[in-house]
This record gives structure tokens, sequence and C-alpha cells, in this order.
């Protein structure tokens, strides 16, 4: 019951923010004027956008392959990039992307590669995106300067909040992944003071859990030891497709003929816009990413474009993709082939057996 009240207010929150952005839209402009803005777009340049959206999915895909190789269950690139797609699917569809890693986990399995081991690459792959993201967020701060300023009081606290949900995600993540013992006493105090405060809580069960995610983060650490190099290549993968999904208002800034802002400036912008979006419960940040974007990019493309802009920017690093992997998550169940993998079972990923000096100090 409490989950149905949840999507439905989940729901009525996207309808509500898309409900205001055409009102906003359509109080500036009306629907031939914006119809002939698109038109007047370059869609031979726009068409750039396709391969920088393919790019983003094989980026996700390549530190998937690294990973389960280094795991000792490696699958063919394309099931890989199965697996990215099926994943930005489901994180576009449900709030907070709260959908996209369990199905890949799914996915993975299906193919022969054990939950143990799924579990452990979505926690690289969200290490390295979150890590990424912070790096580019530093990256935007100082480098779009006054556009930043620009943003507005509303746009400018979502941005305060976002960085500082990604900046203690980050810290938090690597000290369970670094720290497991004095992490494991701060969720634990955390949990004992939650049932001080709620006392119907389920003390124990919260604890179970917290040891199940605290050893997927020990084996983490485990595979990074053995490997260390691996980390850095994830990030760095994290890096190059969160560029190529925050270049694409730049392909339609040159689409509409617009010169001024350079690609560093634009990306930046992008950057700041989708951290202040990024943590909100939405599915795909429907309504407040359109939202933000009208307000960030206002003096960027002008009053008359800004819109359009918006409408192309989402179209083509969200909906369009979203289709485009629907259809592939659609075609994979249809005509999905064995892999070896399944032929055989793979062995699980495994702690090092000697604990690591963090480890044992803490």
């Amino acid at each position: 019951m409490k989950g149905k009240i949840k999507n439905v207010i989940c729901i009525a929150a996207v309808l509500a923010l898309l409900g205001w952005t055409v009102y906003t839209i359509l109080q500036q402009q009306t629907p031939g004027q914006l119809a002939a803005a698109l038109l007047s777009a370059d869609w031979r340049v726009l068409l750039l956008g396709l391969p920088l959206m393919a790019l983003f999915i094989c980026c996700e895909a390549k530190a998937t392959h690294t990973i389960l190789r280094s795991l000792g269950c490696p699958q063919p690139f394309r099931r890989c990039a199965y697996y990215s797609s099926v994943g930005f699917f489901f994180s576009t569809i449900t709030p907070s992307a709260t959908g996209g890693q369990p199905a890949q986990v799914v996915s993975m399995s299906r193919d022969g590669v054990p939950a143990a081991a799924g579990a452990l690459d979505m926690l690289l792959v969200t290490i390295g995106y979150n890590t990424a993201a912070m790096v580019w967020g530093i990256f935007a701060l100082f480098t779009a300067g006054g556009l930043t300023e620009r943003l507005g009081g509303q746009v400018g606290l979502l941005l305060g909040l976002g960085l500082a949900v990604f900046a203690l995600l980050d810290v938090f993540m690597f000290l369970f992944l670094f720290l497991p013992g004095p992490a494991k006493r701060l969720i634990y105090g955390c949990i004992a003071l939650a049932s001080k405060v709620f006392p119907s809580l389920d003390k124990a069960g919260l604890e179970a859990a917290a040891d199940e995610h605290l050893a997927e983060y020990r084996r983490g650490a485990g595979l990074i030891r053995r490997d260390p190099a691996l980390l850095l290549q994830v990030v760095g993968l994290s890096m190059a497709q969160l560029a190529c999904s925050y270049a694409m208002p730049y392909v339609v800034y040159r689409a509409f003929g617009l010169t001024g802002f350079g690609l560093g400036e634009i990306i930046a912008l992008q950057a700041l816009c989708s951290i202040a979006v990024g943590y909100l419960p939405l599915p795909g940040s429907a309504g407040a990413a359109e939202n933000v974007f009208l307000r960030g990019f206002l003096l960027v493309y002008g009053e008359a474009l800004v819109a359009p802009a918006m409408i192309l920017s989402r179209t083509l690093n969200c909906y369009l993709v979203l289709l485009a992997t629907g259809l592939v998550l659609a075609l994979g169940r249809v005509f999905r082939r064995p892999t070896a993998a399944q032929a055989r079972p793979a062995a699980s990923p495994e702690p090092d057996s000697a604990p690591s000096s963090l480890e044992r100090a803490s």
C-alpha cells in the first residue's frame, strides 16, 4: 500500500512539473513559434547527438566488461552493452533511478554471472559514476564562472543540495570501501538512534541489511587491492560517459548556428544543471530537468530559443535513448542466446583472505 502511495505521489509530482514546464514555455511563445524554431535547427548537426549517446551507453558497458573480466566471469562486450541499455531504461522510468541496477543484476544472472559479481559490478560502477559527477561539478564551478551566478536562487539552492548529496555519497562509499570498521560502527550508531526515535523499526533487520551491504564493499576493496588500476579505469570511463551527455546542449547550440560560448562552458553548465536535479526522487528527473534547463541556459540560447533547445536536448539525451534502449531490451528478450558463461558456472568473487592494513587498523 505504501509503495502504491509513493508511486502516485511521484507520478503526480512529475505531471505537475511537466505541466508547469509547458505553461512556462507557452507563456513565452506560441506553438507556431515553437515549431518554427524547432524546424530551424540543422538536423544534420543534431544527428551528431546519436553517436554521442551510443558512446554514453558503451562507456558504462566497457566499465562492466572490465569489472566482470577482473572478477573471473567475463561476458562479451555486446552483452555488457545490453546490460547498460537495461540499466538506462529502468533507471529512467523509476524514481531516483532505483530500478536500473537490480534489473542489470538480474540480466547478468541469466547469463550465468553470479549475483555477488553482478552486485559488485554495480557497486563499482556507482562509485565511478558518483566520483565522476563530483569531479565534473568541481570543474564546472571553476570554469562556468559568471554563468553560475545567473542560475537564480531556486536553481542555486538545488545545485548546493545536489553537490552536498553527491559529496556525502562519495565520502560514505569510500569510507565503506576502505574503512569498514568505522563504517560499521557509524551505521550501527545511526540505526540505534533511529530505533530510539522510531521504536517500530526492525533494528535487527536493518543491521543484517547493513552487514550484507558492507560485505559487498569488502569484496570491492579486495578486488581493488588485487587490481589498483581498476577503479581509475571505471572513474575515467564514467567521466567520458558523462561528457557525452553534458555535450548534448552544445550539439543543439551549434545546430541553431549560435556562437559565443565554447564547448567547455556549455559542458560545465550542463554538469551543474544535472547535479541540481540528479538526486531528486523523480523518474529521469522529468519535469525538474526541463525547468532547470530553461533557467540555466537562458543566457546561452536567448529567450526565443531556450525552450526549443531544451526540447531537443532532452529528446536526444533522454527520451530518444529511452526509446532505443527499450527497443534493445525488447529485442534482447526475444533473440537472447545463451553465452558460454551459462554453460559453466562462473566463480563467485572472493575477497582477499588477508585483511588490508586499513581493515586491521579499523
